[in-house]
């Protein structure tokens, strides 16, 4: 998530006044022509008017909104590479050999995972190599020494905004990472028996399964005790009253497969997650009477170069969906969100295995569209008031940070005590990632922090600049740190604001918006414009 949060706590109040005075002179205006003999003056439909008809643009294949309409599954990813490769390889085909400065490359654009992260999906890839060094790759992409700072910080002191399931899955994946690198050595055994404890308490068989399988790595003997509680009642429910993801785990965390779980995995080989899809066919291949061959074949192609492409499926996320979300009541458009989005929130806020993560997403986005979604969406509010906020941001929390001050922002949860400084240099020009501080800090109730980090800085000035360099995202950010500084912004300027806008906007769907001149619309776009009009 990026940006303002909420559109009402950085307002203009005397522009407000100066829209409605010139709506009011305008119908007057209107009037006297009509009264005159001239006839009805057409006036322009105000901005967003068609936002919410033209939100089908980005509807993805599951209902949820897309981050961007231009369609994904031509170039490859992280994940999919990671995943990919290893359900080629439990599928029995021959796997085509990684090239080396190929995946460097990938890492090194790669602009949505952490460092730690990043580290994990080489690793996981490359893990069929014959000559697996990771760290070697991680190298050539300059990224190594930052992976294992990363991952043994997690590790020895876990981010507090974390629910216990995310902390045990994240734990377990950087202590594969860690091993993978050769830095395990390095992990507490404190560490790894508090991680143990922790995976006997778990309550679902994913995480639970991870971990047991990372400790066992580093000669650590852990057992999912709790998760395996309802094991029995899981491997004989109905397919869709269990997660195929739990239900591949339960049965790996047990050596275990049943008949209903075979059922019910067998359409997982199809699923466009290549983690589902792998999982799933560790679990088939337990039964005895199964060789790989007699299972369908992989649905992930590894290119010559051993990379996998992202799904050709285009599917929406939680988070572009709250974007989408704070558009429309942005441009005032939330009674007429559309209904596919509305019935596809409620399904979400009905399924019991939604992770807590998205639970929490989606009762903010719930929340900001006034619509009741169900039990999901309310324990997602109670999650929200439990989280804490870090009480200093650092490069390594960033990311929960500021999910947790989003959060707090969406539900009006007040300022949390949490200290907060830029980075040196940034006096008088922010970056775009202390713009998007600046105003979740703000819109959390710090204002007095976000004026007093802001009180040197030529906002207005960066809004213009990025506003000519075709960062429509970035002008947004700095307009609105500049209104919750209380700067005072002319009238001209925000009279030129829908001028210099047109440019953005999307040539097929004009109401919606693109992240530069000319390109094609994107949720994080298309709230930043409207938050600009509101």
């Amino acid at each position: 998530m990026r940006s303002s949060l909420l559109p009402g706590g950085a307002r203009r109040p005397s522009r407000r006044h100066a829209l409605a005075a010139g709506v009011m002179a305008v119908a007057a205006g209107a009037l006297a022509v009509s009264m005159a003999g001239g006839g009805v003056v057409e006036r322009p439909e105000p901005p967003g008017s068609r936002l919410a008809e033209q939100l089908d643009a980005l509807r993805g294949a599951n209902d949820l909104v897309r981050a961007g309409r231009t369609d994904v599954g031509r170039d490859p990813a992280l994940y999919p590479t990671a995943f990919g490769r290893l359900e080629a390889a439990l599928a029995g085909r021959q796997v085509p050999a990684l090239d080396r400065q190929a995946l460097a490359d990938l890492v090194r654009t790669d602009m949505l995972d952490t460092p730690a992260w990043q580290a994990h999906y080489v690793c996981l890839a490359m893990a069929d190599s014959s000559n697996p060094d990771a760290g070697e790759v991680l190298e050539r992409a300059g990224l190594r020494r930052r992976a294992v700072s990363e991952a043994l910080a997690y590790l020895r002191a876990p981010d507090r905004g974390d629910d216990a399931l995310t902390s045990l899955a994240t734990r377990a994946a950087f202590l594969r990472t860690a091993t993978c690198l050769g830095a395990d050595d390095e992990v507490p055994r404190t560490t790894l028996d508090r991680l143990a404890a922790d995976t006997a308490r778990a309550g679902q068989p994913a995480p639970a399964l991870y971990a047991v399988e990372a400790l066992r790595d580093v000669g650590v003997t852990a057992r999912a005790t709790r998760a395996l509680r309802d094991a029995d009642t899981a491997a004989t429910a109905d397919c869709t009253a269990v997660d195929p993801v739990q239900r591949a785990a339960w049965a790996l965390l047990r050596r275990q497969l049943t008949r209903q779980t075979q059922t019910c995995l067998l359409p997982a080989l199809r699923d466009p997650d290549p983690q589902t899809r792998w999982l799933a066919r560790r679990a088939l291949l337990l039964a005895a009477d199964r060789p790989a061959s007699s299972l369908p074949t992989a649905v992930g192609g590894v290119r010559p170069d051993g990379l996998v492409a992202k799904a050709p499926t285009q599917l929406g996320t939680l988070t572009a969906t709250y974007e989408a979300a704070r558009a429309l009541t942005a441009s005032a458009r939330q009674a007429h969100t559309p209904q596919w989005l509305r019935k596809r929130l409620r399904q979400l806020g009905s399924d019991p295995a939604l992770e807590a993560s998205d639970r929490i997403l989606l009762a903010m986005t719930c929340h900001r569209l006034s619509l009741a979604c169900g039990p999901q969406a309310d324990k997602g509010v109670k999650e929200a008031a439990a989280l804490v906020v870090p009480a200093r941001l650092t490069e390594a929390n960033q990311r929960s940070w500021y999910g947790t001050m989003a959060a707090r922002a969406e539900f009006g949860l007040g300022c949390p005590r949490t200290a907060v400084d830029l980075p040196a240099g940034e006096d008088t020009v922010l970056s775009d990632t202390s713009l998007r501080i600046v105003v979740v800090l703000a819109d959390a109730g710090c204002t007095n922090r976000a004026r007093q980090l802001t009180a040197h800085a030529d906002l207005m000035g960066q809004a213009q600049q990025a506003l000519r360099d075709g960062k429509l995202a970035t002008a947004s950010d700095a307009v609105q740190a500049a209104l919750a500084s209380d700067r005072s912004i002319p009238q001209a300027w925000w009279d030129g604001l829908p001028r210099l806008l047109d440019r953005y906007r999307d040539a097929k769907f004009p109401d919606l918006y693109a992240d530069a001149p000319g390109g094609a619309a994107s949720a994080e776009a298309t709230r930043a414009a409207y938050y600009l009009l509101a």
